[in-house]
């Protein structure tokens, strides 16, 4: 501030040089703003882009969840079975009986390898073999294993699918009561051949019970001849649905009593989950039978009808059959696999995976590459089991029948060929 002549005070404004060092000032910042504005926007625009990436792999990714769940709840709702819950499937890892390394059925012998999926095999006071096969026949076998061997198909005279609805044709279990054959066919039911002179009979036709039997499997025979009895493994789901049957978890099966001379049939037992394999113990008072798709053998009384006894095994049984002295002989085709157990509990993935498999499909998932067998004691005990850990020699095994001399004839449901085995070793 300064005064003026007059005595009077002044206030000077702004100098010019300090307008100027103002300006200068404004305009030396000014070219730092110009420089960063191009930078943030930059920033922002490459922000804003990424922003917009993600929101669109987000929506692609709901977009994918929500297909992928009209899927699986598609593939539930169209499914070809009804899964009902399991919970009375055992953990194979508590069998410790179970627990042996062995490979006694490696060192078995190969035979007549031209004959597909030999089941089940029976053999006559002449030492001739009998089996049925996948294709529909029933042959023997004469002098097996020798040079002048000889195949006889003895269903080659007729046709007994004639007249049937089913076209058909699977014979599955055999057995022999003197000089009559009698074997359960998969698709048409129970008959009888007289080997001595080719005549044939139909003992039970498939819909001559009612439900009608979807998939008859194995008989056995009281030793006077005068009774058989019979499995039938489901009344939903026939021989070409098999796997169908095991994931449902369905229990429908049934044993069924048949008068040789009346032909008059008893309903013994039903509501059995896969029942295939069936025997009579020596006293002929308790049938053993095999529960394939809950890995257990079960021992019936057959004057109260009821369970008595409940063996538990590592796998799916198939067909039983006395050994030669004391005991018996269980074959197991379908060894447990542990990386699938956990889907019995719950039957909604069940339905799903027959959905997106089919019935083909599901039987690629089954193990066959093993050969196994249990021996049972007298008291329906286990007691040694045997193994072909590759399935070298025989895998999927159906049936273990020991002969006279002690031998043994492993048959299969898939495999060509009969394999003899030394029993002696085993």
């Amino acid at each position: 501030m300064a005064k003026s002549r007059s005595g009077n005070v002044h206030r000077r404004g702004p100098s010019k040089s300090g307008s100027s060092a103002q300006k200068i000032t404004e305009e030396s910042e000014s070219p730092s703003r110009s420089k960063s504005s191009p930078q943030k926007i930059k920033k922002e625009s490459e922000s804003h882009k990424v922003s917009t990436l993600c929101q669109k792999l987000a929506f692609a990714l709901a977009l994918l969840v929500v297909t992928f769940a009209i899927c699986l709840t598609f593939a539930h709702v169209n499914s070809p079975i009804a899964a009902v819950s399991v919970n009375d499937i055992h953990d194979v890892r508590q069998l410790k009986w179970t627990n042996v390394e062995n490979n006694n059925l490696a060192h078995g012998r190969k035979l007549l390898n031209e004959l597909p999926g030999p089941e089940s095999i029976v053999v006559d006071e002449e030492g001739n073999w009998y089996t049925g096969l996948i294709d529909g026949r029933v042959v023997k076998i004469i002098k097996a294993g020798k040079e002048e061997q000889v195949v006889v198909d003895i269903t080659a005279s007729y046709d007994f699918a004639i007249g049937s609805k089913r076209k058909g044709k699977r014979p599955l279990g055999i057995r022999l009561s003197k000089s009559t054959l009698y074997f359960v066919d998969g698709y048409q039911g129970l008959f009888s051949i007289d080997i001595k002179t080719n005549q044939w009979k139909k003992i039970v036709g498939y819909d001559e019970v009612e439900p009608h039997m979807m998939f008859p499997d194995d008989l056995t025979i009281s030793s006077n001849g005068k009774t058989i009895y019979f499995t039938d493994v489901s009344e939903k789901w026939d021989y070409d649905n098999v796997t169908f049957s095991i994931i449902e978890g369905e229990c429908s099966g049934r044993i069924f009593k048949c008068d040789v001379q009346s032909k008059r049939i008893d309903l013994i037992y039903s509501g059995l989950c896969f029942p295939n394999g069936i025997e009579l113990d020596r006293s002929e008072n308790n049938l053993l039978v095999s529960e394939n798709a809950r890995r257990r053998v079960i021992v019936i009384d057959l004057e109260s009808r009821n369970i008595v006894k409940t063996i538990k095994l590592p796998g799916g049984p198939d067909n039983i059959r006395r050994a030669r002295n004391n005991g018996y002989w269980v074959a197991i085709p379908t060894p447990h696999h542990p990386t699938t157990d956990f889907i019995w509990a719950y039957p909604a993935l069940r339905n799903i995976i027959a959905s997106i498999l089919g019935r083909e499909g599901l039987f690629q998932l089954v193990d066959l590459n093993q050969g196994i067998i249990v021996k049972l004691t007298e008291t329906f005990e286990p007691e040694s089991i045997h193994y072909d850990v590759d399935g070298k020699v025989s895998k999927a095994i159906t049936e273990a029948s020991e002969l006279d001399n002690g031998e043994i004839l492993l048959g299969s449901f898939i495999q060509s060929g009969i394999v003899l085995l030394d029993g002696k070793s085993l």
